[in-house]
Parts: C-alpha cells; sequence; structure tokens
C-alpha cells in the first residue's frame, strides 16, 4: 500500500495519503483546507537491514566495551549465578 506525502501550496500544510495501488491516483486534496493545489513531496523510507548488516555496523569496540561492562558488574547479576541456584521441581522445598 504505497503512501504519499502531499504539501498544499495554499495552506502549506502537508497530507499523508493512502493509495490501494501505485497507479491509483485518484484527485487529492487537502485534507486541512480542502484545496486541489498540492503537489507531491518526495518521502523518506524505511529499508530493513538483515542481521549481518546490523552486525557490519556496529561499533568495531562494541565487543570490547560489552566485556569491560560485564567484569564490571556484580557476580549476582550473571544469569549463571542464579541458574546454579536453581532445582528440579521433584527436590524443591514447600514454601
Amino acid at each position: 500500500m504505497p503512501m504519499y506525502e502531499f504539501q498544499c501550496d495554499d495552506c502549506h500544510r502537508v497530507s499523508d495519503m493512502y493509495f490501494r495501488t501505485i497507479s491509483d491516483t485518484p484527485a487529492v486534496h487537502c485534507r486541512h483546507c480542502g484545496s486541489e493545489a498540492v503537489r507531491k513531496m518526495m518521502s523518506s523510507f524505511a529499508s530493513p537491514l538483515s542481521e549481518q548488516d546490523k552486525m557490519a555496523r556496529l561499533d568495531s569496540k562494541y565487543d570490547k566495551q560489552v566485556e569491560q561492562a560485564i567484569a564490571k558488574a556484580p557476580s549476582d547479576s550473571h544469569p549463571d549465578h542464579y541458574m546454579r541456584k536453581m532445582v528440579p521441581f521433584s527436590r524443591a522445598k514447600d514454601a
């Protein structure tokens, strides 16, 4: 479903409009003042990145910063600390 932005030449406000298809362009008018003097604007768009692209954009120092932060964290904040304290339900005491 394509979305377009139009700017009104009369009130200078911008309106977003959705169309069913790219070829579907009915008469467009300003949603704010009703004028038909509107111009299609260039709009920005988003493009999803793959996980590989996201990893490539990370700062090269990222892994080192994470390791330093983990080293400074208290020992009881690591998930392994709590995993070692867990027992199966069959051995758990009634509370």
